[in-house]
């Protein structure tokens, strides 16, 4: 075999020294070359330090970041919203609590804090996620999305080889693994780096099933641990699931006349399934305790979910159906992007033909059923994920796996289905180069069907016909759907050019294919005349994998985000100025105002969050005007006064709002007048025009008319002055933001900070317009017609006007804050309508359930310790009451009053109280997840026995023999 270009090995040959460090033969090379192209180019500079691969240049789009200078960048993958609002925010508190010694379990900053390290939700223990630990943060996911590749990679080449399968095979199909359509996108994600381990489970569950070791049971529960680690239990729960089905089928053809070994062979996967989870159980174990106090909403599933058919052309085309950009060509079809792309390549569909329609070659180069196994459980997946019906109902409603099914939208399977599919790319692969080892086995007498030339024709014919099936839905999609999402003519192009695209990448491989096919027959059919043939099989057989890489690269860098690193959570004028005067308390904010669950990164306490709820403190949430949680884990508003000045944020210490420039200005509106004329603004010309208003002013503004089209740099510039001439606010607000754009006949206001100014106070604005063509507003005697919004008595004070508007909320309570007096509502419908008729005072708290009155005495708190997993104050108390913590920490905390436990009741609805008595005291509140040292033992005892385990298998023998020997 020393001219076969696809560096397979003879069919079981034994592996000499020699052999195992020779030179790597160029096929090899050139494979290996293929996944390094696949990850320079897919990630691209971020792993030079030019860019980041967080979604940043995105987020900057909206809250402060524009006004602070950031509105001409250029934005694109809106979809990852949750990895920089979630999981990299959470990811930067727990980096900064390992950097002082500390490991924190819970981040106190938005949604009234909820767990962070103590869960597996955000992947921070994964072993993915190191580069974030080690790296400059924002090199972070660059770095961790190549220990993805080379984690999914490895695996796939480490079981593919178990199997027999060449090295290039190996490599082909790792690569087409890395880069499938879940794992690029859904880069960022948890997802993915939870599915990364797939492979490896797989290789460590098949070394097992041949060599039947205790280590080898063991090493299973490496990839399971790591999985669950991961944070995302559906991917984990699809590939047990599949690897179950697996060793079963294995187990049946291995060893289905010896029952007993079966069995035993059985319970050591069981075992090591046991032990991944058993090594975890720190973490799982709390989840499981905090699942029950979450809001869960819109979870359940109906065998009626589950992907268009049409979006099976994103296998080989996978920007057919629109992209993942929101700035053009947005994706069209239902779910989105990131839920609906099933991509594998146009070289990887065609080996993956090769290897169904050709079951007699395959069989013979894998163990017993392997064949059969990953090309059935590719169909049955196939079938779920695009049609649904009663077999997905059927296991939506199996006890056990119905948790998996049932909560968790089916199309997340891909996980699942992209390992299958690379797994039938490799064996196409060397199907096509190792025929002359088929052939020469062929030689011995078989059993063949008459039949089998059918079965190819019949493969190609349900591919094809599916293929025209969806082409046709697909353009009729364009034309429709598309038409009405990115217009017509857009939606047709990029449709055609993308199948053009995938079409030539298809033709090639089909030569390839052709070309292997025919050179790789017997030598006495097709004699190698002058390495003609030789040098044609090599060329062919390098160039699958080159073409697989080439247009998974192109995928992967058109959706990778590669960001500015400035754009990496900048500190803008809004959070300096949160930062300086927040203390211990929070903000909240409109939905423009801040990009919610930023804060974390800053940090910054906030009402704003994206994290799991605690159920009493989103039932808080929901009692806020416009505030009602839409998604269980989202938690933003909407400007309106009501909101705005709602008791329930009072309770809960919010004691700024903030909005950006584009959000109306809360107040009370004084129209301009206006005569029917117009003025012109000229760019760079000031005009100085008389303020509607006196006393305090929150506001100016003008109404353009005729054609309005400003550009991202153009704003208006307002000065406000007073009677004598003094500047009392100074505001620059742009014209043309994702947030909001300045539009003909409509009143464009210009927030300003003059919220302070004495009753009577008379003003004049000098607006100065910047921009690149003049505009006409409305004016009155020949200036423009000014709009004012004064300032009034609603709780609320405009304080600071910059790169967004922060209100003072006035009435707010503080998060730390000593109740005098108590009073028990127990109905929570009834606390609810207390809370937020804005009755309950700073000094009063409600409890959920019977606990001592309070006397009514005053008392002195001082804070000496406020972190992620403790918060520690003095109490100096002249009679009992209560000290409240306005946190969501009813579930997984408790608190100590002088180093003895006592007792956290729940209190104002969603936020926590402890009884102080009379005198001075020490009121300390320590998280403490649920089942935390029950898992932590689980976790422990485990690790023991599966160490033990291992050491055992190695010293018995010995010990044994040594018995023997004596």
């Amino acid at each position: 075999m020393a001219d076969d270009p696809g560096g397979a090995a003879p069919l079981n040959a034994p592996e000499t020294r020699r052999r195992r460090f020779r030179r790597p033969r160029p096929a090899t090379v050139l494979a290996a070359f293929a996944i390094a192209l696949f990850a320079a180019w897919g990630i691209g500079t971020p792993l030079i330090g030019q860019a980041t691969t967080a979604a940043t240049a995105n987020m900057v789009q909206s809250g402060p970041y524009p006004q602070a200078g950031y509105n001409e960048t250029v934005g694109s993958d809106a979809l990852l919203y949750d990895t920089y609002t979630s999981a990299i925010p959470g990811t930067i508190v727990f980096k900064k609590a390992l950097e002082n010694g500390e490991f924190a379990g819970w981040d106190p900053n938005n949604d009234g804090g909820g767990a962070l390290g103590s869960v597996p939700n955000d992947a921070l223990l994964s072993p993915l996620t190191l580069p974030y630990y080690v790296l400059p943060t924002w090199m972070g996911p660059a770095y961790t999305e190549l220990l993805i590749v080379i984690c999914g990679a490895a695996g796939s080449f480490l079981f593919l080889r178990r199997l027999g399968l060449s090295k290039v095979a190996g490599m082909i199909g790792g690569l087409a693994f890395v880069g499938s359509g879940f794992m690029v996108m859904w880069v960022d994600f948890p997802q993915s780096r939870t599915a990364a381990f797939i492979p490896a489970l797989f290789w460590t569950v098949e070394r097992f099933l041949q060599t039947r070791r205790v280590r080898d049971a063991v090493l299973i529960s490496i990839p399971i641990a790591s999985m669950l680690l991961g944070g995302f239990p559906a991917v984990t729960g699809y590939a047990g699931a599949t690897a179950s089905v697996y060793v079963l089928v294995r187990l049946i053809v291995m060893h289905r006349e010896n029952l007993r070994r079966l069995l035993l062979t059985a319970l050591g996967y069981v075992g090591g399934l046991v032990g991944g989870v058993g090594l975890v159980a720190f973490q799982l174990l709390p989840f499981a305790g905090f699942m029950k106090t979450w809001v869960i909403i819109g979870r359940s599933q109906t065998s009626n979910q589950h992907l268009d058919p049409t979006t099976l052309l994103t296998l080989i085309a996978p920007w057919a159906l629109g992209t993942g950009n929101t700035e053009s060509d947005y994706f069209y079809m239902s779910p989105n992007a990131i839920e609906s792309i099933d991509y594998i390549g146009a070289a990887a569909l065609v080996l993956i033909l090769v290897a169904t329609a050709l079951p007699w070659r395959a069989r013979r180069l894998l163990p017993r059923s392997v064949w059969s196994f990953f090309t059935a459980t590719s169909a049955v997946w196939l079938y779920l994920i695009y049609v649904g019906g009663p077999p997905l109902a059927l296991l939506q409603k199996t006890p056990v796996i119905r948790e998996i099914f049932g909560q968790n939208f089916i199309g997340r399977s891909r996980s699942i289905l992209g390992f299958l599919l690379a797994v039938l790319v490799a064996i196409g692969y060397d199907v096509l180069t190792r025929q002359r080892e088929t052939a020469d086995a062929a030689e011995q007498p078989v059993s063949v069907h008459r039949f089998r030339m059918l079965w190819p024709g019949l493969v190609c014919l349900v591919t094809v016909g599916i293929f025209v099936g969806v082409l046709y839905t697909g353009y009729s999609d364009a034309k429709h759907a598309g038409a009405n999402a990115i217009g017509k003519s857009a939606a047709l192009s990029l449709y055609k050019h993308q199948l053009g695209y995938a079409a030539a990448f298809t033709v090639a491989a089909i030569l390839c294919v052709v070309v292997l096919w025919h050179a790789g027959r017997d030598r006495r059919a097709a004699p190698d005349l002058g390495g003609l043939t030789r040098g044609l099989r090599f060329t062919a057989a390098a160039a699958l994998p080159l073409l697989l890489a080439w247009q998974s690269a192109v995928f992967a860098s058109e959706f990778f985000p590669r960001s500015s690193v400035s754009t990496f959570y900048p500190v803008t004028d809004t959070h300096a100025y949160l930062d300086a005067n927040l203390g211990a308390d929070r903000y909240a904010s409109t939905s423009t105002g801040m990009v919610f669950a930023t804060n974390s990164a800053y940090p910054l306490r906030a009402v704003n969050g994206h994290n799991f709820i605690n159920q009493n403190f989103g039932a808080m949430i929901d009692a806020v005007p416009g505030g009602q949680i839409q998604y269980e884990t989202y938690i933003d508003f909407p400007q309106s006064e009501e909101t705005a000045t709602s008791p329930i944020l009072d309770q809960l210490a919010a004691k700024y709002w903030v909005s950006s420039l584009g959000d109306a200005v809360l107040g009370k509106q004084v129209d301009a007048k206006t005569d029917g004329s117009t003025y012109e603004l000229k760019p760079g010309q000031s005009v100085t025009v008389s303020v509607p208003v006196t006393g305090r002013l929150r506001a100016v503004g003008v109404t353009p008319v005729g054609t309005v089209s400003p550009t991202k740099a153009d704003s208006l510039d307002v000065v406000v002055r007073n009677a004598s001439g003094a500047a009392v606010a100074h505001t620059s607000r742009l014209a043309n933001t994702l947030q909001a754009t300045m539009t003909s006949g409509s009143l464009f206001t210009v927030p300003v900070a003059a919220d302070t100014q004495a009753a009577g106070t008379t003003y004049t604005a000098t607006l100065t317009w910047h921009g690149s063509k003049p505009i006409e507003v409305q004016a009155d005697a020949g200036s423009p017609a000014l709009t004012a919004v004064a300032g009034q008595n609603d709780g609320l004070e405009l304080v600071r006007v910059d790169d967004s508007a922060i209100y003072q909320r006035l009435n707010a309570q503080p998060r730390i804050r000593w109740a005098s007096t108590s009073t028990v509502v127990k109905d929570q419908a009834q606390r609810i309508s207390l809370l937020s008729s804005g009755s309950v005072g700073a000094d009063e708290v409600v409890l959920s359930a019977d606990g001592p009155a309070a006397s009514g005495a005053s008392a002195s708190v001082d804070v000496t310790e406020d972190g992620n997993d403790q918060v520690s104050t003095t109490v100096d108390a002249k009679g009992s009451g209560y000290l409240v913590v306005a946190d969501a920490d009813q579930v997984g905390w408790k608190v100590t009053v002088d180093g003895r436990s006592a007792t956290l009741r729940a209190a104002d609805q969603g936020v926590v109280a402890v009884e102080v008595p009379a005198g001075k005291h020490v009121v300390t509140l320590t998280y403490s997840p649920p089942h935390a040292r029950l898992g932590l033992a689980v976790s422990g005892a485990t690790a023991v026995i599966l160490i033990g385990a291992v050491v055992g298998e190695w010293w018995w023998p010995r010990r044994r023999r040594r018995r023997q020997e004596a």
